[in-house]
């Protein structure tokens, strides 16, 4: 879907609402308001909150994808995003909701790696590694499941871990799964 302005505002207006509530606590009218935009705009664009949550959530995880040459600049560029965001992941990651943060990131990032897979010319351990799996997709979920485990873990610890330690573990992880 081609992101218009209106969905970029109802997605900033998401985030800057999850920096201090519980995503289960939040409601389209207050997105809504944070946007300055109808609730009509807002059902022309999303089926719900949740769905604003999803298409929020692949849009930033395909940027930060976007913005690396490698998978380990990816893990970089993630662990640095979630330490500049802790109080939207803690937010999101309190939720009770019927999908979780886990499994819709888990999904999102393990297509991004799948996409990336398609490069043929990549020197990348992690997309030849998926290149020559018998199960790309599953490989693409183990890789990802253990980026986004060590994320969790890294909350549930509070975050003691320094970033570049986090991320230097986190790499080792990956390169390990992908021989």
């Amino acid at each position: 879907m081609r992101v218009t302005r209106t969905v970029r505002d109802f997605q900033n207006a998401l985030l800057t609402l999850l920096e201090k509530n519980s995503f289960d606590h939040l409601t389209v009218d207050q997105i809504c308001n944070e946007a300055l935009l109808h609730r009509s705009s807002f059902y022309r664009y999303f089926n719900d909150k949740y769905d604003l949550l999803e298409q929020t959530m692949g849009a930033q995880i395909s940027q930060i994808a976007d913005s690396g040459d490698s998978e380990e600049d990816v893990i970089k560029q993630f662990v640095r995003y979630i330490d500049e965001h802790k109080a939207i992941i803690r937010h999101l990651a309190a939720s009770n909701s019927h999908t979780s943060l886990y499994s819709e990131i888990l999904q999102i990032f393990s297509q991004v790696i799948l996409d990336r897979s398609k490069q043929t010319n990549s020197t990348d351990p992690v997309i030849i590694a998926l290149q020559h799996s018998k199960n790309p997709e599953m490989m693409a979920y183990i890789l990802s499941g253990s980026i986004i485990g060590a994320f969790y873990w890294w909350q549930k610890n509070n975050y003691n871990v320094s970033t570049d330690e986090l991320i230097s573990f986190a790499k080792q992880s990956v390169l390990s799964l992908a021989k």
